[in-house]
């Protein structure tokens, strides 16, 4: 029998998968996956348990990272530390409990979760990142390794 976080991967990864860009055109043409996210590792805490996910929005991609209030605050996170595929620091996102109320009427974001977004490059755009949720003393809470393709965008 899988351990809970493998279960918690795998339902993460597919529902990832689901939210990743899917639309149909407005032709009624077949549906187009704008990005297909997968997790591969997960840390021992559960602040990244929603994971993080490629997005696309004007053409240009997004690394996703939703975020719960509650977790925010009970673990005392201050930032998200995005590394590379080289395991090298890419982007530091500052974080915030306090930030709930700028983000409510925000779409993608549920009542009580936080998403916060860093812009990558143009698609297509694929990679490999390392997302750690670091508290205000500089220690990780959680992590989780992603990998995602950004497709071209599919005209008629």
């Amino acid at each position: 029998m899988s351990s809970r976080r493998g279960l918690l991967a795998t339902v993460g990864s597919v529902a990832v998968a689901g939210m990743a860009g899917c639309g149909g055109s407005a032709t009624g043409g077949s549906d187009t996956v704008d990005c297909h996210t997968s997790a591969f590792a997960h840390g021992d805490g559960d602040a990244l348990d929603n994971g993080a996910r490629g997005t696309v929005e004007d053409g240009d991609v997004r690394l996703a990272v939703p975020l719960s209030v509650d977790d925010v605050r009970e673990n005392d996170i201050d930032s998200l530390e995005v590394y590379d595929a080289a395991d090298a620091l890419a982007y530091t996102i500052p974080v915030s409990a306090e930030d709930a109320g700028l983000m409510a009427n925000k779409a993608g974001v549920n009542e009580g979760q936080l998403l916060y977004e860093q812009s990558l490059g143009h698609r297509p755009f694929h990679g490999r990142y390392r997302v750690v949720a670091v508290n205000t003393a500089g220690e990780t809470v959680d992590s989780v390794t992603i990998e995602f393709n950004c497709f071209p965008d599919v005209t008629d």
